[in-house]
């Protein structure tokens, strides 16, 4: 049981080191901006396609054009040479040439609008691509420094309660025993205390004891 409970505990705490990485201001703007970019690119394959469709139905106007003069010359020539039958089998093809060409014309404005509404809606997406970028160059700024400011105030908190204080205890410390040895050196070297120990001997104690007792007496004489 204490196994498991100490995999899922492992588990969830790399899972969350994952999302607290991922969730990172400046990953997050840039799967936004990613995200954003591949709309972008969608848009500009649609605009692709709106083009080439556009050309395609111009290349369309200009065939049936193209066939409504060559219908209309031949009603011409027919009608020069007496065939009026041909000449109505022409007009008739040239009638039916003319109406695709209005439907086609109508569709070719249609498209050209679509067109228009995609290079404006990407001419927006463009603009908004440079401002995101650009938003994203201040947020990193600004995260850099935030991580900058954040990193030195933990070290000077740090340093403050731990180093700055262990180094005056030190330093307290060196300066006691150096004013301890300078006050035994003055203790053992002063001339007086040479002179004078501040003990007795007791081997010498008798002796000590008549030379004082002498002493006393020449005092009273």
């Amino acid at each position: 049981m204490g196994i498991f409970r100490r995999v899922k505990d492992l588990f969830l705490a790399e899972t969350n080191g994952l999302l607290d990485k991922y969730e990172q201001p400046i990953n997050m703007v840039n799967q936004y901006i990613r995200e954003f970019e591949h709309e972008l690119a969608k848009a500009q394959k649609a605009l692709a396609n709106q083009l080439y469709i556009e050309k395609r139905q111009a290349a369309l106007i200009a065939e049936t054009e193209a066939s409504m003069e060559k219908r209309d010359r031949q009603a011409k020539l027919a009608v020069k040479q007496g065939e009026d039958h041909i000449a109505k089998l022409a007009l008739q093809e040239k009638l039916l040439q003319e109406k695709k060409w209005a439907a086609y014309q109508e569709q070719y404005a249609t498209i050209q609008n679509q067109t228009k509404t995609l290079e404006e809606r990407i001419a927006q997406l463009l603009a908004q691509s440079e401002e995101y970028n650009h938003r994203r160059l201040l947020l990193a700024s600004r995260a850099n420094v935030a991580a900058s400011m954040k990193q030195m105030n933990q070290s000077v908190v740090s340093f403050q309660t731990e180093h700055v204080s262990k180094g005056f205890a030190r330093a307290e410390e060196k300066v006691l025993m150096l004013e301890a040895e300078v006050e035994a050196i003055a203790h053992f070297s002063s001339p007086a205390k040479r002179t004078a120990p501040q003990y007795l001997d007791p081997t010498l104690k008798d002796d000590i004891e008549r030379a004082l007792d002498e002493l006393k007496q020449q005092n009273q004489e």
